[in-house]
């Protein structure tokens, strides 16, 4: 009885995590890697790769493409990953939140999303629930601080929308005091705290109900007939997402199932279940009977029953001059040394920096030996590594190349600076500083000015040294 009560109670905090879009960041750190600096062609802009790490989820790093504008001092995600979203009611508009902030995009024409308000992927606060008004196209959006767990309101002005290809004027919405209009969404159907979904269909209920075993559920249709038996289409599943369309005639249903997720399509006319794909989907509003908009683990769709519509929303077209951005992760590195003692490894770590290389030293062990390996470079393919590894052994170092299993220490580690120059007037660069987790801030040098830092570094490390 116990164990069950703590398993229900573990099962109710991991939805009502879900449902907050919220991270829990006292126990964990996030930070984020800069690198790959890329200038405008009037030196206006620079782009670069953002790649954030979670201490809670080291196996899943997450890669964007920033812009800091110099112009107007503002910061920009152009990549966004949609997390949760809400739909205007006149379905001409569709707001999402991301981890770097809110952004607002048109339903009827492919268009960039623009950036509404921007977020550090670390901060103590999230979006607990944002919406459009009825009146004077207007958004409202609700904070939620996580320490103090107090909310708060904000009224904005939806921008203009920019026609043609996309482009990186971007409109900042002008902020409002307050508006005071109804709420206009869209019915959004996703997993709610402490609650197992259920639908009314015509004539009918297809609901959740809990098994013997705990944490598994039967997914269960049945007739409003006072003496049916209801009918079991799933057991041993775990309900993520249940939604009807407006008629009541066909269902979409995501659960976790076999170690796996898998979404399917319900249709009260053939009562049959029939798969859609092994995704998870987390939300989902409908446009009509037929189309809907879903959020899943690939990203934002509009989509149909029969799939003859499947179109990604989030499919961004990125500016020109930052497409030469790499958001891919290197899957080789070389091994220099493993050294049994860290003075020996900083020796060689020094040799070869002395040579022109940036070396990561990092403490290892498992059953069979221990020591502190010494790495360098990070390359693509094997081919690459290997004609690295030919100059770095003409330098008089001998190597083994390692396929990289862990991102996450790869890119914890003290990095070589990263500059770039813009016509010779100015230059930007990524300055590291490793206390523990790897901290990235980048500072703009200008001949006879003092340095700037124009991108400041996104963590939540507790303590942190002075740079």
């Amino acid at each position: 009885m116990a164990r069950s009560a703590i398993w229900l109670l573990f099962f109710f905090l991991s939805w009502s995590i879900i449902v907050n879009d919220g991270y829990s960041q006292e126990e964990f750190v996030q930070f984020t890697y800069y690198d790959q600096l890329t200038w405008s062609e009037n030196g206006d802009q620079l782009a670069f790769r953002c790649i954030l790490l979670d201490e809670s989820q080291p196996e899943r790093l997450k890669a964007n493409i920033l812009v800091k504008d110099l112009s107007n001092d503002k910061l920009i995600c152009i990549n966004p990953q949609p997390e949760r979203f809400t739909i205007s009611r006149d379905k001409k508009y569709l707001l999402f939140s991301s981890i770097y902030g809110l952004y607002w995009m048109p339903l009827e024409k492919v268009a960039p999303p623009v950036q509404i308000y921007f977020r550090e992927p670390a901060a103590k606060w999230y979006f607990q629930k944002f919406g459009f008004l009825k009146k004077k196209a207007a958004i409202y959006v609700e904070r939620c601080d996580q320490e103090s767990n107090q909310v708060s309101r904000e009224y904005y002005r939806l921008p203009a929308l920019k026609t043609g290809s996309a482009t990186i004027e971007w409109v900042e919405a002008p902020k409002e005091d307050k508006i005071r209009s109804s709420e206009f969404n869209l019915l959004i159907d996703e997993l709610r705290d402490n609650q197992l979904p259920e639908a009314k269909l015509k004539n009918a209920r297809i609901k959740f109900l809990p098994q013997a075993e705990p944490g598994n559920y039967e997914l269960t249709y049945q007739s409003e007939s006072s003496k049916s038996v209801p009918e079991i289409m799933l057991s041993d599943s775990r309900p993520r997402l249940l939604s009807a369309n407006p008629a009541k005639t066909e269902v979409i249903v995501s659960v976790f199932q076999s170690q796996d997720h898998q979404t399917y399509c319900f249709s009260v006319k053939t009562k049959k279940l029939i798969p859609i794909e092994n995704k998870r989907y987390f939300s989902l509003s409908w446009l009509d009977d037929s189309r809907y908009v879903c959020a899943t683990e690939d990203g934002l769709f509009l989509r149909n029953i029969d799939l003859s519509i499947n179109q990604k929303l989030n499919q961004w077209q990125l500016p020109g001059w930052c497409q030469s951005i790499d958001r891919s992760l290197p899957q080789y590195e070389l091994q220099v040394g493993l050294e049994p003692k860290k003075k020996a490894a900083e020796r060689l770590a020094a040799k070869l920096t002395r040579a022109g290389y940036a070396p990561r030293i990092k403490y290892f062990k498992n059953q069979s030996s221990a020591g502190y390996r010494v790495r360098v470079g990070g390359f693509m393919d094997r081919m690459l590594a290997q004609q690295a590894g030919v100059e770095l052994k003409k330098k008089g170092f001998n190597y083994l190349i390692i396929e990289i299993s862990d991102h996450y220490d790869y890119f914890n580690s003290l990095q070589k600076e990263d500059r770039e120059t813009f016509r010779n007037e100015k230059e930007a660069m990524v300055e590291y500083k490793f206390d523990k987790y790897l901290r990235s801030r980048i500072v703009l040098k200008i001949p006879n000015q003092p340095d700037q830092v124009i991108v400041e570094e996104m963590n939540n490390i507790p303590v942190r040294m002075a740079w």
